[in-house]
């Protein structure tokens, strides 16, 4: 009884850590908590004398994953390649996250095309930010500031929008001169 108490109190602070854990961490914690489980599961069939049913269900599985590392084994020159183009992808990828994204046309293996946005217009530019001609700087930046917290990829917006806004932005305060 003391044991399986034990066991739910663990099971509640393994899922409380789990909600509050980081995404990249989550799998590292799913791995070590299927391990603890095995463990458990292993000390308690041991308690009530039932390992031996253990004993028979590994004798079943090792010549069923021999034959299936047999067969993979087999298969492995032909799917070597993929597995290399996998993890190099993911390498790119990793390395286009820790460099901040500064060139994502970049690299041999990307097949995304770099996104061409036609050049803004001023009045292109004065209608994205709704201002006036003869609209002052602090009446751009104001209006900049007010359609990018609305629009911004963070808050629910996307990453063209946020940029079209930036550009009116820009092209505005050059047009003043500053």
């Amino acid at each position: 009884m003391i044991l399986l108490i034990a066991v739910g109190i663990f099971a509640w602070l393994a899922i409380q850590k789990f909600k509050y854990s980081p995404p990249d961490q989550r799998r590292k914690l799913i791995i070590q908590y299927v391990l603890i489980a095995l463990a458990l599961a292993a000390v308690l069939l041991a308690v009530s004398g039932r390992l031996h049913w253990v004993g028979a269900a590994v004798a079943v599985v090792l010549p069923i994953v021999n034959r299936l590392w047999r067969t993979f084994g087999r298969h492995l020159p032909w799917i070597a390649p993929l597995i290399a183009k996998h993890a190099q992808a993911r390498a790119q990828k990793q390395q286009q996250k820790q460099s901040g994204s500064e060139n994502p046309g970049a690299g041999e293996g990307n097949t995304q095309k770099p996104d061409r946005e036609p050049q803004l217009t001023e009045a292109e530019a004065r209608r994205i930010l709704s201002v006036s001609k003869n609209a002052s700087r602090d009446e751009i930046i104001g209006a900049h500031r007010k359609l990018i917290q609305k629009f911004h990829p963070d808050r629910g917006g996307n990453d063209y929008l946020a940029s079209r806004i930036n550009a009116a932005k820009a092209l505005l305060l050059k047009q003043l001169g500053e």
